[in-house]
């Protein structure tokens, strides 16, 4: 998921970090590792710093003037002395010829700023020749350039490039900013609770999310899984609506379903604890009946349904297995053959 490019100023949570950050812009290191999860701005801090750092006329604040020939060039996307690295795809890798084109660009002198600059994101799609590329230009960093990465999974980087990076931590604002944030984009405030709960907290996440229509389809995959649970319902038709919906979408929010229905069994007090609180009724009523073992032996087959997404398989045929074994779960159904 790539996160949109707003001004900093209008993601709040940013703004400790910032100040923190640009205090004395002349003693910022070589590179930084910005990281956290995804859904708080990373990459958007990321293009506010960059065109901080190559302004001609950075205000008191430390925030770009807008108007110089810098901000104008790296608005447009052709600004010389900026290099954003990324996967050519979504969901493949960054290169060794990627990370090796980052020789020259940062040992030849500035055209028109101070400084130059690099982007890389996210860090951690390199494969092992780029990141080994990468650290030799680290070890040795042309004096006054800038390498900014961005990860989502900092963990899955090399210790040896994670060590030679100043790294610059994008915590969950309180929840209640979070949901004062998303009621400026016009998100009701029953909504951006509930949003922000399937987002794991992160805003940006909670906003993209609304705009997908995530509610209406949770609505639509909770009643199919009702329906079934009471014998109603068809599972070939259920699957067809999932499949409408999205495999993906459909099968990690199930497995935030029995999460949370794990949650309603083992804790006095949930509410607070799931990511569909306002579920917590429909869900209690869900798994009544069914213990521990049953849902977690569930919850392991969805997970195996969601790593074979990335194989050829029909995805139809997936949604009608797991809904199957909803049914059979559900209703208490044991073929001679188990």
């Amino acid at each position: 998921m790539s996160e949109p490019a707003n001004k900093l100023e209008s993601y709040p949570w940013h703004r400790a970090l910032w100040t923190s950050l640009t205090r004395d812009r002349t003693r910022l290191v070589h590179a930084l590792l910005l990281n956290g999860q995804i859904g708080l701005g990373k990459s958007t801090f990321a293009t506010q710093l960059s065109t901080m750092l190559l302004c001609e006329n950075p205000n008191q604040h430390s925030h770009a003037c807008g108007s110089c020939k810098s901000c104008l060039l790296v608005s447009a996307g052709t600004h010389p002395d900026l290099k954003r690295v990324e996967p050519a795809e979504e969901g493949r890798v960054i290169t060794v010829d990627q990370t090796r084109a980052l020789v020259e660009f940062m040992t030849l002198r500035p055209h028109i700023a101070q400084r130059k600059v690099v982007i890389l994101r996210p860090a951690e799609s390199m494969n092992t020749n780029a990141a080994n590329s990468l650290l030799k230009i680290l070890e040795e960093p042309p004096l006054g350039n800038i390498f900014i990465l961005v990860s989502h999974q900092p963990a899955k980087l090399p210790a040896t490039i994670r060590s030679r990076c100043s790294r610059i931590e994008f915590k969950l604002p309180p929840r209640h900013d979070g949901i004062d944030w998303l009621q400026t984009q016009e998100v009701s405030v029953a909504d951006a609770a509930v949003l922000l709960g399937l987002a794991g907290g992160a805003p940006l996440r909670a906003l993209e999310l609304d705009q997908t229509g995530v509610i209406g389809q949770r609505e639509q995959l909770l009643v199919d899984l009702e329906a079934l649970r009471a014998g109603t319902a068809d599972v070939v038709a259920c699957a067809a609506r999932w499949q409408k919906i999205g495999a993906e979408f459909s099968l990690a929010w199930l497995q935030r379903l029995v999460a949370d229905m794990v949650k309603i069994d083992m804790i006095s007090q949930p509410e607070s604890f799931l990511a569909n609180h306002d579920l917590a009724c429909r869900l209690q009523a869900l798994g009544e009946e069914l213990d521990l073992k049953q849902l977690y032996g569930f919850a392991d087959a969805v997970s195996q349904a969601r790593d074979l997404l990335a194989s050829p398989v029909d995805n139809l045929l997936l949604l009608e297995d797991i809904l199957i074994r909803w049914f059979r779960v559900t209703r208490k159904i044991i073929l001679p053959t188990e």
